[in-house]
């Protein structure tokens, strides 16, 4: 297989040759430029040349909150992207206009995720990053992304010691790891509430998990690939071996504060959530055995984890997870019986 081209333009240049990335093969474009999302009107007026020269590319768009209006996100609506949006100290500050902002991406419908950091300035404390990151997971973002796994941990601060810096950094992973590559946005928040607990105290927790299990972030990754020697985040895990790392710390966590009896609901939830995402994701069609109607799984009941167990007849069916096409000859993710 070819190895994939990366190209790099600067604004002007990219402005300039939006028609022409289709002929050098680009399908996937990053717009991380101020001079092109820093303002509403500059990114509405490249947003229109994009739409006329090179509509089919997939854009993901790095833009500061304070840009989003009604009119901008009706625009995205119409373009095949994701947005990434900053949710730093400054930004927590001024976190009601935020909730407001991410409001607007979600009533559009839009995929957005966003950039994490902590002890990034000497004001920034743990408390702070647990409030962030308690903050981020409420507003169901598609995933998080802690830029500074990548680059190297922060030093310490006054206000943010070597050790709570190691401690954000395992949170960190564990929610890159459960939430981001575990594609966990449909369903988190309701598993989470019957547990009572706080996002960051479940991702702590996770982390412990890992660490027990050989699988941290500064582990071996032994328990991922059995003598692989691989750190995990080099063991490339399918989708499919961290839905069951998940599947296994939710049973543990729910034995632990003795709801058992709700577990049947969590475990299809995910499964069922899981292989639509890997659906859609590597077009990897499957057959499931569920213990619940489908239709029952993807309605909003299934939001409250309790009142589902509690009013919803098990149901035991065997579906197909499927594309279908519409009358437009569409394809659209589906699922169908399975005759026995």
């Amino acid at each position: 297989m070819e190895a994939e081209k990366e190209y790099h333009f600067n604004a002007s240049q990219l402005e300039a040759g939006l028609a022409s990335l289709t002929e050098l093969g680009v399908t996937r474009l990053l717009v991380r430029d101020r001079a092109i999302t820093g303002s509403r009107d500059g990114f509405l007026r490249f947003l229109g040349r994009a739409q006329q020269e090179a509509p089919d590319l997939f854009y993901k768009f790095y833009l500061e909150p304070a840009v989003l209006d009604g009119q901008l996100c009706q625009v995205l609506s119409g373009f095949y992207c994701s947005l990434q949006l900053p949710l730093d100290a400054a930004t927590f500050a001024g976190r009601k206009a935020f909730e407001r902002k991410i409001g607007l991406l979600n009533r559009s419908g839009l995929v957005f995720g966003f950039d994490l950091d902590f002890a990034a300035d000497g004001e920034d404390s743990a408390r702070l990053f647990k409030d962030r990151l308690n903050m981020a997971l409420s507003l169901y973002p598609n995933h998080l992304d802690f830029p500074q796994l990548e680059e190297g941990l922060p030093a310490s601060t006054k206000s943010f010691s070597s050790r709570d810096i190691n401690l954000a950094a395992d949170k960190a992973h564990a929610c890159t790891l459960f939430y981001s590559e575990g594609r966990a946005v449909p369903w988190f928040l309701s598993v989470l509430k019957p547990l009572r607990i706080s996002a960051d105290a479940f991702f702590a927790d996770f982390a412990e998990w890992l660490r027990c299990n050989n699988l941290g972030r500064d582990g071996s990754g032994a328990g991922v690939r059995a003598g692989s020697g691989e750190g995990l985040a080099d063991c490339h895990l399918s989708h499919q071996e961290i839905e069951r790392m998940q599947l296994s710390f939710l049973e543990l966590k729910y034995q632990e504060k003795g709801l058992e009896h709700l577990l049947p609901v969590v475990r299809e939830l995910v499964r069922f959530n899981g292989a639509f995402a890997r659906l859609v994701g590597e077009d990897q069609e499957c057959e499931l055995e569920l213990a619940f109607h489908p239709d029952d799984l993807g309605s909003p009941y299934s939001q409250d984890v309790v009142a589902f167990a509690e009013n919803v007849c098990m149901e035991h069916c065997h579906v197909r997870l499927c594309w279908m096409q519409d009358k437009e000859g569409n394809n659209f993710p589906h699922w169908q019986f399975v005759q026995e």
